[in-house]
């Protein structure tokens, strides 16, 4: 278009130049020449941009992820005259749904139409802008370009699949002892009910240490059944350093991941906390099936800005919390700091499970600190569970 510009302006010029100079009829049907061009083709674009007309139609709004949706963008021209040149671009995100993206020139004859239709499967949670982008007629002799304006943009919004966990027992050697039983009661450790001797694979946390040197044999404590005790889940909500789709597609293996354990934990009537950082530790309770819907849909649209580093709000929280309650911790940023803290809250009597969402797949970086913190993680006493993007949920935590 530039190019046009700089071409038109000098011939126009030139035109001026000539008639003024030379008068006579040649100069200035040149002159007039150009000068009508311009106004013709300026007008012919003004014209097409009133009159231009498109629909977009699209089946969902709200759909979960493996799911899919049509989008229909229809373009019309029902007048008697060409529409020569129509730019549409549509949104980038369509790559997120296995659909193309891109940008076309149009030319639409008269009464005639044309059509786009996007068969998009919603691979990731989230809400995204679909369809059109932006529309721009252009003059025919390229000199301007006239952007029309959308009158709504399409969105929709992709909750994130749930995963009906069949098992989660993560919890062996915690401060509860959670063995849940069918009802999700877990047992509490400040409730001795009575004594036994031990068995290969109790917990050395459930051992009564004095009673043990006293009768030359290791006893082990059997805790009272309560449905009270909980669990408290942290879920990294930084933004990755990685670019574009692999931000997306870790992060909503997170939520995917998170959402497994709020549904397991919830449907099993066990107390579960979801603990976040905004200005100040927030906790936002749930303690059975109906309240899950609740923390689904918070989940499903939470945004990753958080400032805060993850290793400050774990801290916070142990620091700050009167029992010694289990903590679920989802990242897909492992680093040193993280593992510093996580030590001292298992050594201060809180037992933790991480789950780690690792990228290891998608970038081509070397993650030798990441590695050796997973091979550590499990001789502290912590369990830890690693999973990549294209891994099964239930295969990994327990189907």
């Amino acid at each position: 278009m530039r190019k046009n510009r700089i071409t038109f302006i000098f011939l126009f010029i030139l035109a001026i130049i000539f008639r003024y100079n030379f008068g006579g009829f040649a100069p200035s049907f040149f002159f007039f020449s150009l000068l009508s061009l311009l106004i013709f083709s300026i007008g012919y674009t003004i014209y097409v941009y009133a009159r231009f007309k498109f629909v977009q139609d699209i089946n969902k709004r709200v759909i979960t992820k493996g799911e899919s949706v049509k989008l229909v963008v229809k373009l019309s021209n029902e007048d008697f005259i060409i529409y020569p040149y129509v730019y549409v671009s549509f949104f980038g995100s369509h790559t997120l749904f296995n659909a193309e993206t891109y940008s076309q020139s149009l030319s639409i004859t008269p009464f005639s139409k044309k059509e786009f239709i996007f068969d998009m499967e919603c691979r990731y949670r989230g809400e995204y802008e679909v369809g059109i982008s932006d529309i721009h007629i252009e003059d025919f002799l390229g000199l301007i370009r006239l952007k029309y304006k959308l009158p709504e943009t399409k969105k929709i919004i992709v909750f994130p699949k749930i995963e009906h966990l069949t098992k989660f027992d993560v919890f062996t050697t915690n401060s509860f002892e959670s063995q849940s039983s069918s009802q999700g009661a877990v047992e509490d450790v400040n409730n001795i009910k009575d004594m036994r001797l031990y068995q290969h694979g109790d917990s050395f946390r459930k051992i009564h240490w004095k009673l043990s040197a006293r009768s030359n044999n290791w006893m082990i404590k059997n805790y009272q059944c309560t449905s009270d005790a909980n669990v408290n889940i942290l879920i990294d909500l930084r933004q990755n350093p990685y670019p574009g789709e692999i931000t997306i597609v870790l992060e909503d293996k997170i939520i995917e991941a998170a959402v497994a354990v709020f549904n397991y934990y919830l449907h099993k009537g066990i107390s579960v906390n979801y603990t976040y950082f905004d200005d100040k530790i927030e906790i936002l309770k749930a303690s059975n099936r109906h309240e899950f819907e609740y923390i689904y849909k918070t989940l499903s649209n939470v945004p990753f800005n958080q400032k805060v580093p993850l290793a400050d709000i774990v801290s916070l929280h142990y620091e700050s919390s009167n029992n010694t309650n289990d903590m679920i911790i989802l990242t897909s940023i492992l680093d040193v700091d993280l593992y510093n803290v996580i030590y001292k809250a298992q050594m201060s009597n809180h037992s933790i499970c991480l789950i780690y969402i690792s990228p290891k797949n998608l970038v081509t970086e070397k993650f030798e600190v990441v590695n050796d913190i997973l091979d550590i993680l499990p001789e502290i006493g912590v369990r830890a569970y690693t999973v990549n993007p294209d891994d099964d949920i239930k295969m990994v935590l327990g189907g």
